[in-house]
């Protein structure tokens, strides 16, 4: 299968295999398809937290506060790993 990502899709995945996250982008896509296809296999709690954080983000850019968003990532990988 050929696939294309979106550059910034690419780049983020690409930093998590160069930051050991993933040992390879194949991995990496693979667990981020798994998540988005079996939502079951994360907790209802940790899914309640992480759409918190993401309305908190949509109140926070729709009032002119942005962040870098690989930073808001690796936040919101550390808070939920």
């Amino acid at each position: 299968m050929d696939i294309s990502l979106a550059p910034n899709i690419e780049r983020l995945l690409r930093l998590k295999v160069a930051e050991g996250v993933y040992d390879s982008l194949n991995e990496a896509i693979n667990a981020t398809l798994n998540i988005a296809l079996n939502p079951a296999s994360v907790s209802q709690d940790k899914l309640d937290m992480l759409n918190a954080d993401i309305e908190e983000g949509i109140i926070a850019a729709n009032a002119g506060k942005m962040s870098d968003a690989f930073d808001f990532v690796d936040e919101l990988r550390t808070k939920y790993e």
